[in-house]
């Protein structure tokens, strides 16, 4: 297989023995005064990080009889003493699972169940919900952890071979995986970003992407670096307006992007010496907008998944010249296109990306999945992405091979929501499919078939499927129709749907 890299040199990996836990030690030792992490006019130190995390990490071995390799849930809000649970989770030789607080508490406790956890650990979440989750595994609060005199644990001694979190994903069936990390994986990724991303221990990065799905590229990343964390607990226009004044960088996306641009003013933002977006194709027009108002902040986009963490990247210079591209491999990355047989393709053709990388996952959870679903006999991983790649060696991503719908940067798999709408007794059928938003990127529309005879009310619908989903997840539109398009072999034609919405063939009604 004809395969890209960025530069022609050998796989860089983590030095013998090295794990996160380790190197987080070493920049502790160096840094023990310095600010680690900031948020509401508060301030951790690295050393009382570290501090509270071994104390945490003692407690869950001492007190809450976890052991070494328990899987362990951490739910709450962008905080804090989320990242000193997460840590220590880690230092005590257990494997952080972050999880969505977006979702219902019954998603939530059949994803604990999925991955074997033992427990979970919570921030801020309702009392029903906490109290659903308790109802399968032990649940504890993370404000009593870590607190107690007299606790004491010999910590055990960690393998770069160790698991190291566990990264939960709905994928494009619907049914949730977990995609499990080890040291090795996550600290080469960390490496990759620290050689191509102009992370600085003077750097004061503005976190407001939700740390369940941000930590790989945007918390160890900077951590390792000695930098800080201006931490805010979820996205806000005029939350991030204030905290330009301390902020050096930030990591978003493009969706937010645009809403940062349009309320921020622009000399807040000219603050930034960069940033760094990823998770959703960027309008190239939103781009310009970036680049006319705020000529002095370098923009960096960054490829990767959940399961392969670092693929490719774009430096400023690189995007100027080819805004539409998702840049190149990083150096140890080989990435190539590839048809349906698995045949590396020519620059220019499109094809599936598939990805070889240090940084990819040891496997998916639960246990039985077949490796030949998603690994080629090289070990390239299929990313479900389809791309080219130009004469100058640039990815473009050009689509994804399955129907996922990414909104505001948030996975939803559309067969979660029609498996929803099919339940209404009034419906024969239904598909989902993802149509361009201008806050969120895409937004989720039902169309749906009624049954013989029966009457199906697109409002009754939108307001059935808000009661059973995710806020994130529920369609924001929907419409009834008298037949679905059908594909040559009989199933529901997505393309097809999806067209006909576009051209405003259907007459969508929105929620109330």
């Amino acid at each position: 297989m004809t395969t890209r890299s960025a530069e022609p040199e050998p796989t860089i990996a983590p030095a013998a023995g090295a794990t996160l836990v380790g190197r987080l030690e070493a920049v502790v030792a160096r840094n023990a005064a310095r600010p680690a992490l900031q948020a509401g006019g508060s301030t951790w130190t690295y050393g009382h990080l570290w501090e509270r995390a071994g104390a945490i990490a003692s407690d869950l071995l001492a007190r809450h009889d976890q052991a070494p390799g328990a899987r362990i849930g951490v739910l709450g809000e962008n905080d804090p003493a989320y990242l000193a649970a997460y840590v220590g989770i880690l230092r005590g030789g257990c494997v952080p699972v972050p999880l969505n607080p977006l979702l219902r508490a019954e998603e939530i406790a059949a994803q604990l169940e999925l991955v074997g956890a033992t427990a979970c650990l919570t921030g801020t979440v309702t009392p029903s919900a906490a109290t659903i989750i308790a109802a399968r595994l032990a649940v504890v609060p993370i404000a009593e952890l870590g607190i107690r005199d007299g606790v004491t644990a010999v910590l055990p001694p960690i393998a770069p071979s160790d698991d190291a979190t566990i990264l939960l994903t709905s994928g494009t069936t619907g049914t949730p995986k977990g995609a499990v990390q080890t040291h090795a994986t996550m600290l080469h990724a960390v490496d990759q970003l620290h050689r191509s991303l102009p992370y600085s221990p003077s750097d004061v990065m503005l976190a407001f992407l939700p740390f369940f799905a941000a930590i790989p590229e945007q918390i160890w990343p900077t951590m390792l670096a000695g930098g800080t964390l201006e931490i805010l607990p979820r996205f806000d226009v005029a939350a991030v307006d204030e905290a330009c004044n301390r902020a050096t960088t930030l990591d978003a996306v493009p969706t937010l992007m645009a809403r940062l641009i349009d309320g921020v003013p622009a000399r807040r933002l000219a603050r930034l010496r960069w940033l760094l977006f990823a998770s959703e194709p960027m309008p190239p027009a939103l781009l310009a907008r970036w680049w006319d108002a705020l000529p002095t902040v370098r923009t960096y986009e960054f490829y990767g998944m959940t399961e392969l963490l670092t693929i490719s990247v774009a430096a400023p210079e690189l995007l100027r010249a080819a805004p539409t591209s998702a840049g190149r491999p990083f150096p140890s990355s080989r990435v190539a296109i590839v048809d349906d047989e698995g045949r590396s393709l020519a620059p220019g053709e499109a094809g599936e990306v598939v990805c070889a990388s240090p940084a990819r996952m040891r496997g998916y959870l639960p246990d039985g999945i077949d490796p030949t679903t998603w690994r080629l006999p090289d070990g390239s991983m299929r990313t479900g992405d389809l791309g080219r790649f130009d004469d100058e060696g640039r990815l473009h991503l050009t689509g994804r091979i399955k129907d996922l719908i990414i909104s505001g940067g948030l996975n939803i798999a559309p067969v979660e929501i029609e498996a929803v709408a099919a339940q209404h007794d009034a419906v024969a059928a239904a598909v989902v499919v993802g149509i361009p938003d201008a806050r969120w990127g895409e937004t989720p529309v039902l169309v749906a078939l009624a049954k013989p005879g029966r009457v199906a009310d697109p409002r009754e619908l939108l307001a059935f499927c808000r009661g059973r989903l995710a806020s994130f997840k529920r369609p924001r539109f929907a419409v009834v129709v008298d037949e679905l398009p059908q594909t040559g072999i009989g199933k529901s034609s997505k393309a097809a749907i999806r067209e006909r919405i576009l051209r405003g063939d259907l007459e969508l009604t929105g929620e109330a």
